[in-house]
Parts: structure tokens; C-alpha cells; sequence
């Protein structure tokens, strides 16, 4: 549930449901409060109409009975009782109001609640009145030969809506499962087609790489909002393209331009070295500055790998090579360490991979190099290899000192390190899973790190396996 709420396809999709269900219960209620009062202007413009058609027939042949027959039909209300129909033969020249009119002892007794004038009529007078302790909407008409007054009862009216709402409730508690279905469908398309768009652009964003910053999201056929928004994004791969691009190209040619000074100051040094007299304070400076130049080769190597794996440009030349024998070597340089590491788990025979064998060499040599650089003393080195669902996976683990959360977040940052002073205690550059991590991706892999409570650290390589390794198995 909590992750439908982060889903905005789920939000509109539910918003659109909720909206159809408060139209509906909004209606309802309007229905009750406003339709009472439309309910009663139908029935007074029925017997307004009655009473302008009686004005245009000939009246003299009429009884108050016949004329309320003529008024239950045209109102349409099935209790006569609801309906009084008065007559009487007008005296002329002389004005009757409803409050003086030649009617019965018992109709004198009425009193006029409201007078209103009939704009649309304005021959026919009505008015709202008490008789028989009951109100009614009264009309007069008076004519040559006769003055009508008739009477429709106001609880005909509630009556008549109270019918109507038992009705309306009946009939939708019938097709309400249907109109809830219909309304599910319809908030399933709407909100399918609304959102397409956004869709569209989901697609396009993925397609866009680290490496192939070249992509751009189409916005031909989208809405304006859409446009501007693709547009805004755009514009931002384009900056971000320029920016990488210098900054791997510059990454790329430093590394170049720094390996041919570097190979020949390592010469310079080294023929210095064989020169110098041996043990002497010189040539112990000599072998301190090589190491150094060492370390700045193999520096300068990493970031020409990774200058190439951000770029797209990492070269693989892929062979079938048996990675049980590449981690039987490594296991058994192990053991001519001093003091050696205990070494344990176990390497399933016959893992054949398709990879780069210099890449794949440098991906395992850095994993087991770090086991054992940030290993604890008398520790151990568990190392295990084997094949499932046409993945290949290897995992090693080894006790460490404490490392801390924070270091873990970004062990694959480049020059990140364990000893976060950099004080060189371990030797290393914090390029190492850097480089591991890009040739892991290179093979369509992964490469996971893992650390149990700070103590035990575990690095894990998963990549798919071909199935044409049955062509080496063979030999």
C-alpha cells in the first residue's frame, strides 16, 4: 500500500475513482435539496398551463368536477383528495382577490401565506394558502363566465419526490456494481492515456547512458507542457555531455602523456640503482623514489582504464579462459606469503568464462590484494567460485579491522579508502574497486560489497556465463 502511494499512475488512477464516487454522492444530495424545490415549479407550471387553456375554451358547459378531472390528468397526481377545484359566476366590473371570492362560507375562512404575480401569465393570479388546516398552491382565473380557483395540496409535491428518490435508489443500487465497474475502466484508460506521455519519456531516460550521453529524448507529437520539459532535460544532457567529455578526455590524455615520462624516469632510476653501491643510504633513496614512480605507473594505468570505461572506449579482447585455474594460482600464492593467510572454501572445477584474460587477471588480482592488504593478522582468506542459472558468480570474504558505515556507502568511489586520512599505513590508491567495478560492468556483471558489522567484509562478483563453454570442457 505504501508503495502505491509513492506511484503517481496510482494517484491519478485513484484520484480519478474517488472524484466519479463524490460527483455521484455530491449528486445525490442535490438532488434531495434542489429537487423538492424543481418538483414543485413543475407542478405549479402544469396548473398554471391548465388554467391558460381554460381561458381559451368555452367554460359555461363545465362543472367544478369535470374541470378538477381535467386538472388531476394534467398534473398528473393520482389522489383526488390532493385537488379542489372552486367555481363561480363573476359579478362584473368588480376585482376578486383570493381574500374575497363567492365561494363557500368554508373557503372564506383561507388565508393567503404568499401572493406571488406569474410573469409568464400574468391572467392567471396564484398565491400559497391555508384551507383545511393544510397549504396548497392556489391559482385564479377569471374569465367572462366563470372565476376558477383551483387548489393542488403542497404534500402532493414531497410525496411525488419521495417516490422518485425511492425509485432513483432502487434502480442505482441495482446498476451501481456495473457504473463502478465502467467508471474503474474509464479511470484506467484516462489515466493510461494521460500519463502515455510520461511513459514515453520513462523509455527515452533509460536509453541514456553514462556512456552514450548522445541520446536525446524526442518530443515530436507531445503536448506543450511535455515539450518544455523535454526540451529543459535535453539541454541538460547537452551540458552534461560537454562536461564529461572534457573531463574524460582529459583524464585520458594526462594518463597518456604521463606514461612515456614515467617508463623512462623508472629506466633513469633503475640503471642509477644497479650503479650505486650496494646497502648505500643513495641507493635506498633510489629504490624509495622507484617505488614511488611504481605507484604513479600504476595510478596512471587505472585512470586511463577508467578514463576508457567512462567514455565507452574499454577495448575487450574475449576468450574462453578456465577461472578455476586462474583462482587455483591465486590461492597458491597464498601460501608463499609471510607469514602466509589460511585460505578456504571452495572453487568448482571447470569454470569456463568468456573474458578479457588481462582485465579478468586485474579484476582478481586487486580483490585478492585487498583481501589481504586490510586482512587482520593470522587471518583468512574464505574464497568460493561456482555456476547457477547460467551466472557465474565468485565471492570473497576476510576479517578486517573495523571499517565505517560511511566508508561502505562509497567503497566504489574512486580514491576512496579505508584509512580516510590517506596516511598510506595500507598502501593503495582507492582506485582499485573503482577500476574492478568498470570491468565488472564490461562483462554485462556486477560487483557487490558487503561488511558484517564492521568485522568481516565480503566482495561478491556476478556476471552471465555463455553457453558455449562446452567447446573448452571438451579438451
Amino acid at each position: 500500500m505504501f508503495g502505491l502511494s509513492k506511484s503517481f499512475y496510482a494517484k491519478v488512477f485513484f484520484l480519478f475513482i474517488a472524484t466519479t464516487l463524490a460527483m455521484f454522492i455530491l449528486n445525490q444530495l442535490l438532488i434531495g435539496r434542489i429537487g423538492g424545490g424543481q418538483m414543485r415549479k413543475v407542478f405549479i407550471e402544469r396548473q398554471i398551463n391548465i388554467n391558460l387553456r381554460w381561458e381559451k375554451e368555452p367554460l359555461s358547459e363545465k362543472t367544478a368536477d369535470e374541470l378538477k378531472e381535467e386538472l388531476l390528468d394534467a398534473i398528473n397526481i393520482a389522489r383526488p383528495n390532493e385537488v379542489r377545484v372552486f367555481t363561480a359566476t363573476p359579478e362584473a366590473n368588480k376585482h376578486y382577490s383570493f381574500s374575497d371570492l363567492p365561494f363557500s362560507e368554508k373557503f372564506q375562512d383561507t388565508k393567503v401565506v404568499i401572493s406571488e404575480p406569474y410573469d409568464d401569465a400574468p391572467q392567471v393570479e396564484r398565491a400559497k394558502i391555508t384551507f383545511e388546516n393544510m397549504e396548497w398552491n392556489a391559482t385564479k382565473l377569471i374569465t367572462p363566465n366563470k372565476i376558477i380557483v383551483a387548489l393542488v395540496n403542497t404534500q402532493a409535491t414531497s410525496r411525488h419526490m419521495e417516490d422518485f428518490l425511492e425509485v432513483r435508489i432502487r434502480t442505482i443500487k441495482q446498476i451501481f456494481p456495473f457504473s463502478l465497474a465502467m467508471s474503474i475502466l474509464a479511470a484506467f484508460f484516462v489515466t493510461r492515456k494521460t500519463l502515455a506521455p510520461i511513459k514515453r519519456i520513462q523509455g527515452s531516460l533509460r536509453a541514456v547512458d553514462t556512456r552514450d550521453l548522445t541520446t536525446r529524448v524526442p518530443h515530436k507529437g507531445e503536448d506543450n507542457e511535455f515539450r518544455e520539459f523535454i526540451d529543459v532535460f535535453n539541454n541538460m544532457l547537452a551540458r552534461l555531455e560537454r562536461g564529461f567529455l572534457q573531463a574524460s578526455r582529459f583524464s585520458s590524455d594526462a594518463a597518456h602523456e604521463l606514461r612515456t615520462p614515467l617508463t623512462i624516469m623508472q629506466g633513469y632510476v633503475e640503471r642509477a640503482i644497479d650503479e650505486s653501491q650496494p646497502g648505500s643510504k643513495i641507493q635506498i633513496q633510489l629504490r624509495m623514489i622507484s617505488d614511488e614512480i611504481d605507484r604513479l605507473s600504476s595510478i596512471t594505468q587505472k585512470l586511463l582504464l577508467l578514463a576508457q570505461a567512462d567514455g565507452g572506449q574499454l577495448k575487450l579482447h574475449f576468450e574462453f579462459i578456465n577461472v578455476s585455474d586462474v583462482l587455483d594460482e591465486l590461492v597458491e600464492d597464498m601460501s608463499f606469503l609471510d607469514p602466509p593467510i589460511i585460505t578456504r572454501g571452495k572453487i568448482q572445477k571447470k569454470l569456463m568464462f568468456e573474458t578479457d584474460r588481462a582485465l579478468f587477471q586485474q579484476l582478481m588480482n586487486n580483490l585478492f590484494t585487498n583481501a589481504v592488504k586490510y586482512n587482520v593478522p593470522e587471518g583468512w582468506i574464505d574464497i568460493t567460485a561456482w555456476t547457477d542459472e547460467n551466472k557465474l558468480y565468485i565471492r570473497l570474504s576476510n576479517p578486517t579491522d573495523s571499517i565505517s558505515e560511511e566508508f561502505v556507502s562509497k567503497v566504489f568511489d574512486r580514491f576512496s579508502r579505508g584509512d580516510s586520512a590517506h596516511n598510506r599505513k595500507v598502501d593503495g590508491t582507492g582506485l582499485g574497486l573503482s577500476l574492478c567495478r568498470e570491468i565488472a560492468h564490461a562483462h554485462q556483471g556486477e560487483l557487490t560489497f558487503n561488511a558484517i558489522d564492521q568485522k568481516i567484509v565480503t566482495v561478491e562478483f556476478i556476471a552471465p556465463v555463455k553457453n558455449s563453454t562446452s567447446t573448452y570442457t571438451s579438451q
